[in-house]
């Protein structure tokens, strides 16, 4: 189930990407009247685009702020690009290994409520077990 956050980022990322297919098509026109085109034509679209994608950064850390492990296991990639975060070794628990770290070294200034440290565990124990279920399927299909 999807959180407010990753809502709002999702409506966002389908109106990016319908935005972004547009900008393509133009860059393939663009490409084909080349010779057609002024300089100040393509500098103009350079700079459509080079906004379009500040536009998603800005949107990306604005949600981030708000929801930082929303971005851990996005929703909005489709299948072939979550595969590409397991290939690289990308997975759920490395978010948990950060934790650790972090609070290792902010020892004095972090502090979590027990509350908070058993809901932790409870969701790395999830976490890896739904891992090791993934590898296991993966391990099948290879």
């Amino acid at each position: 189930m999807r959180n407010r956050v990753e809502e709002k980022f999702l409506e966002f990322y389908e109106g990016w990407i319908f935005q972004l297919e547009q900008y393509l098509h133009q860059l393939l026109i663009a490409h084909n009247n080349i010779n057609t085109m002024s300089e100040i034509e393509l500098r103009g679209l350079i700079s459509k685009l080079t906004a379009h994608h500040k536009a998603y950064y800005t949107a990306k850390w604005a949600a981030i702020g708000e929801d930082v492990l929303a971005f851990f296991g996005p929703v909005w990639l489709n299948p072939l690009e979550k595969s590409c975060f397991w290939l690289t070794g990308w997975k759920p628990s490395t978010a948990f290994r950060m934790l650790d770290r972090l609070r290792k070294s902010w020892r004095p200034t972090v502090v979590l409520v027990e509350a908070q440290v058993r809901r932790l565990e409870e969701l790395r124990v999830k976490t890896r077990f739904d891992e090791e279920r993934i590898e296991t399927e993966m391990e099948r299909y290879q």
